[in-house]
């Protein structure tokens, strides 16, 4: 039940964490994902690749928005990427695709956050 691997699981792509989870993301699970995805959004903005997760409960979910508002609070974006049908179900019946940005891959994801950044500017 391995939900995230700390060693492989990040890798950072112009400026943006990739946390990488897999797995079950339930009440056994939820904290640590939380608190790996707390410490990437402390850094910057982060997209999460949920592509091998296997089953989302509720305490998962809540695990994800709590992560989104505290990214938010530091002034970073949060996105989902390749989420769970089940997940997907979820975000729909609770209405919270406009909290939670979904992405069909990381590839789309990474593209969307690039076009939210605005450029520097020019002395």
């Amino acid at each position: 039940m391995a939900v995230l691997d700390t060693g492989q699981g990040r890798f950072v792509c112009d400026g943006t964490t990739v946390v990488e989870l897999g797995g079950e993301i339930d009440i056994a699970t939820a904290d640590q994902v939380f608190a790996a995805l707390v410490t990437a959004a402390s850094d910057g903005c982060v997209v999460v690749d949920l592509s091998d997760v296997e089953f989302i409960d509720a305490s998962g979910v809540n695990a994800l928005v709590g992560a989104m508002r505290t990214a938010v609070r530091a002034h970073h974006h949060l996105a989902l990427a390749a989420p769970p049908a089940q997940l997907t179900r979820i975000l729909d019946v609770l209405a919270l695709h406009a909290v939670l940005p979904t992405h069909p891959d990381v590839d789309t994801a990474l593209a969307a956050h690039r076009s939210m950044v605005p450029a520097p500017r020019r002395r």
